[in-house]
């Protein structure tokens, strides 16, 4: 009877072994693919370090160094989108159709990203001797090279995601930009002294070394093919068929025929361009807006950003959870929602107060979340054979509005008041929420819908 009812039990715990194991592959299909989505954001992470200063640093070296008014600053701040607003498409499209050994981004990755860090440096080299021509040459330099792979990079995470998870994929991708973020600004709060002409050198050497670092790392570990191949499989497990992974022949383009496809992604389209009118309007005259209206000298200014960004960063895969069980739409409302209180708060405090980090803390989670869903959507319209035109097209609405919000921004600091700046950004996020109402197409396909009990799934299942 013992024999009997030990074997009772061991073929009980076979059963739940096997069901454990199920379950557990289950969950890895609806989890990410930590390594790969990691060493996939390794070079967006390092591209925004540099941005992350770009924002900061260079108003006050426009306005400290070379004495511009806000106004033509604006203007100035506006070149890396004028670039971008031809450049990234046209990398974008050049990748789409590259064959090389090492797949189709990384080549742009690996020498778009090397060249940037021994540019950055001279920067700081160029403000240092007070010359306006060396300063804005390299700048254009620094501006046209980070173009050359900014959308090969963006462009390559869709490539290796499969897509009812792209959200988190991003979100994670935003959470490393975003860690290398808190780094620039640590190192701007410790490096930048109270005086009337710093040294701003640390900090771009901070940057290039960030960028290298990444670079190696990626270029060491991560394999773009074989990464293709892997998507592939996954998400034929998930019951994606290969129709709605990739194009035919023609690049995709019989996709953008269907009305509903191109007013879908017009909605989106002109979404992205407010919502970049709004956020870009408050990060590229953050720092000046800060000593002027909070009184905060030296790179003090990032202390805030710093605040902000640690909030933001934790609240990224949250949100990107949520957008998997409600969809990216809705998500959208409500990360423009939080963009228009927290600005509306800090609208209303005309001085510093403590309750500014909570306020920019609310307004951070809210153009984090917008940041997670909205490209997404864009790569819910797009295939695996135009991500990287599409990535273009995305690119080409955003940085229109980053040429324009600039001045407009600079604007109403110079003319109206540095007080109006935050108003200025809630109009133009309230914008961003009225195109969504075209949008059909582009919403992810919730988790609580995938197949997992598709054949090919469990044939990778029975693989596993």
């Amino acid at each position: 009877q013992r024999e009997i009812d030990m074997g009772g039990i061991g073929e009980l715990s076979d059963k739940l072994n096997e069901l454990l194991d199920m379950r557990k592959k289950e969950r890895n299909l609806r989890s990410l693919d930590m390594r790969r989505t990691l060493l996939v954001t390794l070079p967006f992470a390092g591209a925004l370090a540099f941005w992350q200063a770009y924002d900061g640093i260079i108003p006050l070296i426009l306005r400290d160094t070379f004495h511009l008014g806000d106004t033509l600053a604006g203007a100035v701040m506006a070149l890396d989108n004028v670039c971008a607003l031809f450049l990234l498409p046209f990398f974008g499209s050049i990748s789409d159709r590259c064959h090389s050994r090492l797949g189709r981004r990384t080549p742009f990755i690996l020498v778009g990203s090397l060249l940037a860090a021994l540019l950055i440096p001279l920067l700081a080299v160029a403000d240092q001797m007070r010359s306006l021509p060396f300063f804005f040459t390299v700048l254009c330099l620094v501006l046209v090279v980070l173009s050359s792979y900014r959308s090969p990079c963006v462009a390559l995470m869709p490539d290796v995601t499969p897509r009812p998870i792209r959200a988190k994929a991003d979100a994670f991708n935003s959470l490393m930009a975003a860690a290398s973020g808190v780094v620039i600004l640590i190192s701007i709060s410790l490096a930048v002294p109270d005086v009337e002409h710093p040294n701003y050198m640390p900090v771009f050497l901070i940057i290039s070394a960030i960028i290298i670092l990444c670079t190696v790392l990626f270029a060491v570990f991560f394999r773009e093919k074989k990464a293709v191949e892997k998507m592939h499989t996954e998400s034929l497990a998930m019951g994606i068929s290969e129709a709605d992974m990739d194009a035919s022949d023609e690049g995709g383009k019989e996709k953008e025929t269907d009305a509903v496809v191109r007013r879908s992604l017009l909605g989106i389209l002109l979404c992205v361009f407010f919502y970049f009118m709004a956020s870009n309007a408050v990060t590229s005259a953050f720092s000046k807006y800060a000593s002027q209206v909070w009184g905060a000298g030296g790179g003090s200014f990032a202390n805030f950003q710093l605040v902000a960004t640690m909030v933001t960063l934790i609240s990224y895969m949250p949100m990107a959870n949520i957008s998997c069980r409600i969809g990216r739409k809705l998500t959208t409302y409500i990360g423009i929602g939080l963009m228009c209180f927290g600005g509306f708060c800090i609208f209303m405090t005309p001085g510093y107060s403590p309750l500014i980090y909570v306020f920019v803390s609310i307004s951070g989670v809210g153009m984090g979340t917008v940041a997670t869903t909205i490209y997404p959507m864009i790569m819910e319209v797009a295939s695996e054979k135009t991500t990287g035109r599409y990535t273009g097209y995305y690119y080409t609405a955003s940085m229109s509005a980053q040429i324009i919000t600039p001045i407009l921004s600079g604007a109403v600091m110079e003319f109206i008041g540095y007080r109006y700046l935050y108003l200025y950004a809630i109009v133009c996020a309230l914008l961003a929420a009225l195109p969504l109402a075209m949008v059909q197409k582009g919403n992810t396909i919730l988790l609580k819908d995938l197949d997992l009990d598709h054949p090919t799934g469990e044939l990778l299942e029975a693989g596993n």
